[in-house]
């Protein structure tokens, strides 16, 4: 196929190309250029698989973009709106609300087909999926908008993702690990761009609607100084405490004067004692109704920052070690281990058809079997107050788990 033997070509070809920003025919000047590979980082591990490679294959097979995304489920990538759409050539000025002063529009969307996902450290042989549906806000002009994402053809299996932060704002101070596919000063005349870095402990300097040393930043925003590069565009900062992605790469760079045939690739990227780097990310928390939209055309549950990971077990389910629950509480009943949510006390607050109660020196949320009859016979009651305490209703509460648990169980073998 095509696609797949131009995607083997990648580890070659992204030197020329990446250097140049996200597209060679798809135009980007000083955008792209000035916000793509990681600066003074080091080799990303397996810890950061989160953080892909996307690329624009033409329909002829020929690399025609390349940019940094995250993963935040097993079938979404998050990203740059300049990573999905054709956009204006040239640079890009933006005020501190958000208006376009120059540059930055955007024109036609690439076609969702022709974007592949690499998945690890390194450039490989073959996509491991490749664009089915793009999302974004539908925009004009990059300027306080540049984000979008693009559901997979398929979901990778094993896939390493990460939490997104959507319910509170970056704050001036905290730091983030940058992570990206750009050109690099640690990798020799942009030979960085066939592998992924990092760089830890970069601190936010500027929340929009913000004006910092190098410019206005806008109202869905927030800046850096020196961390990336050219191909890092749509990468994500992740948070260093929650590794939440909480913003994705948009523009930047020092404004240095640039020769290509001469100057090192990250000649615009690098403080200076003439230059300072300015970067800017695109915030995840005000486009939250956007990002949720996405997780929806995927029919994925979205992880948000500070909540579980949706792919674990729900109470009730069958479970084998607690790190398989999403409350990380895995209990044995009657010979059968099960997921549960944890309580604060006797009488505590639970979700509908549980109580409290006390079982292995641990409180959790037991499932509340119906009322017996005189005869010994049940029914269906109403309302979830829990019976009285005693030997015969803490058999029930068990019963009630385990029975949840056996149907969990015989479910997955069923599959």
């Amino acid at each position: 196929m095509i696609r797949q033997t131009i995607v083997y070509m990648l580890s070659l070809a992204s030197v020329a190309l990446l250097s140049g920003g996200c597209g060679a025919d798809a135009p980007r000047g000083d955008i792209g250029r000035a916000s793509a590979p990681v600066i003074d980082g080091v080799a990303s591990g397996p810890e950061d698989d989160s953080t892909v490679w996307m690329g624009v294959i033409s329909e002829e097979g020929y690399l025609s973009g390349a940019c940094s995304g995250t993963l935040v489920a097993d079938n979404i990538v998050l990203t740059a709106r300049h990573c999905v759409s054709r956009t204006q050539d040239g640079g890009i000025a933006c005020a501190r609300d958000g208006r376009p002063i120059a540059g930055g529009k955007v024109l036609a969307d690439y076609e969702a087909k022709n974007l592949a996902v690499i998945v690890g450290p390194r450039m490989k042989s073959e996509a491991d999926a490749w664009g089915k549906v793009v999302i974004h806000d539908g925009a004009k002009n990059l300027c306080n908008a540049d984000i979008a994402l693009v559901v997979l053809d398929r979901r990778i299996p094993g896939a390493l993702i990460s939490p997104v932060r959507l319910d509170s704002p970056p704050v001036k101070g905290e730091t983030i690990r940058a992570v990206g596919w750009g050109v690099s000063n640690k990798g020799g005349g942009g030979m960085g761009s066939s592998r992924r870095m990092r760089r830890t402990g970069v601190p936010i300097r500027a929340v929009g609607p913000a004006t910092d040393d190098g410019g206005a930043v806008g109202p869905n925003e927030f800046g850096i100084g020196e961390a990336i590069c050219s191909g890092d565009s749509g990468g994500p900062a992740f948070d260093e405490r929650t590794n939440a992605v909480i913003g994705v790469v948009t523009r930047g760079g020092n404004g240095a004067p640039y020769d290509p045939s001469t100057d090192p690739p990250w000649t615009q990227c690098v403080d200076t004692p003439e230059y300072a780097t300015r970067n800017l990310y695109t915030r995840t928390d005000t486009y939250r109704d956007l990002i949720l939209s996405a997780f929806e055309a995927a029919e994925s549950e979205p992880w948000v920052e500070g909540g579980p990971d949706p792919r674990k077990a729900k109470s009730g389910a069958a479970c084998e070690i607690a790190d398989e629950c999403r409350s990380g509480i895995c209990i044995e009943v009657e010979g059968a281990k099960v997921c549960a949510d944890p309580c604060a006390a006797p009488g505590g607050t639970c979700s509908d058809g549980y109580a409290c109660r006390a079982l292995a020196d641990t409180q959790v949320c037991l499932s509340i079997p119906p009322p017996s009859n005189a005869d010994g016979s049940t029914e269906a009651g109403g309302g979830c107050s829990a019976t009285s305490g005693g030997a015969s209703s803490t058999w029930q509460w068990a019963t009630g788990l385990l029975l949840a648990a056996m149907l969990a169980a015989r479910a997955r073998r069923g599959r």
